[in-house]
């Protein structure tokens, strides 16, 4: 009998958690469906994947990949992750670095010896990661002394992805292929014209009304900034990638860590995704 009691006060604590558990579960979704199906102050039109210990725990799409044709979007359609591309190149850099292909602190002038501003012998490779650089315009001069001031933009980006062809022999397309393919991120490619798969075509809104984007503004030479087409589920791949330390050794991570925001925040342990920028 007392076993028999003991037997079914566990089945019931046991029923119990998974009923509690999936109470939870069950808030949580209608919680996130809420967001992503209003439709004020402007409707969300995406795919939204939310992952934790590197167990999906959340993922739909809301809207349309086609408003013209109502063709709606899947989970695994493919997006420009535009300005989210520099984290990429950013992690490129750091693995040549760690190789000894180039050194962060070195003036840009040793691997860009084409460039003829006087800023090429004072800006370093880190200036350009964190955009400390002040450079405006290649054949201009540096709008502020390297180090003193930040300000965001797309340029020493692009001239990280030649500094890489430079010291490693590489394109960057061909070194972030070998990356994705390293990672099994298989629905993830550098942007050209002549390859968009199933790549979702950019939408701008205006009053709530969806109004599709005729031309991108991505070309070869902004890859290394804008240029990456990739899926949620393959950034999750990414974002367990770099922060279980599968890019960079823990004793290149640690050293990075030791380096002005924004680049250490990379290895710090929070998820920064650069959203804001796109």
């Amino acid at each position: 009998m007392i076993k028999k009691k003991l037997f079914f006060t566990v089945t019931l604590s046991v029923l119990l958690s998974t009923a509690v558990n999936a109470q939870k579960k069950d808030t949580y979704t209608r919680k996130i469906d809420s967001i992503i199906t209003a439709s004020s102050p402007l409707k969300f039109n995406g795919v939204v994947l939310v992952s934790q210990k590197g167990k999906i725990k959340y993922m739909k799409s809301n809207g349309y990949r086609d408003f013209e044709k109502k063709i709606p979007l899947k989970t695994d359609d493919q997006f420009e992750i535009m300005s989210n591309s520099k984290q990429i190149t950013a992690v490129l850099v750091l693995q040549a670095a760690e190789r000894g292909k180039l050194d962060l602190h070195t003036p840009i002038k040793k691997y860009l010896p084409s460039l003829t501003q006087s800023w090429a012998d004072s800006v370093t490779v880190h200036h350009l990661l964190n955009h400390t650089h002040g450079i405006s315009d290649i054949h201009k001069p540096a709008a502020f002394k390297a180090g003193s001031q930040f300000k965001y933009g797309n340029l020493s980006y692009m001239l990280l992805g030649d500094i890489l062809k430079n010291t490693t022999g590489k394109s960057f397309k061909e070194l972030a292929g070998l990356l994705f393919k390293k990672l099994d991120m298989n629905s993830t490619f550098i942007y050209n014209s002549r390859n968009s798969q199933s790549l979702v075509p950019g939408y701008k809104s205006e009053n709530n009304h969806f109004e599709k984007v005729k031309e991108t503004f991505l070309n070869d030479d902004l890859a290394p900034a804008a240029g990456v087409i990739s899926t949620v589920q393959d950034l999750v791949k990414w974002d367990e990638a770099l922060f279980k330390g599968k890019l960079l050794s823990r004793n290149f991570r640690n050293r990075c860590s030791l380096l002005p925001l924004p680049l250490s925040t990379m290895f710090s342990g929070k998820k920064v995704w650069d959203l804001g920028t796109m």
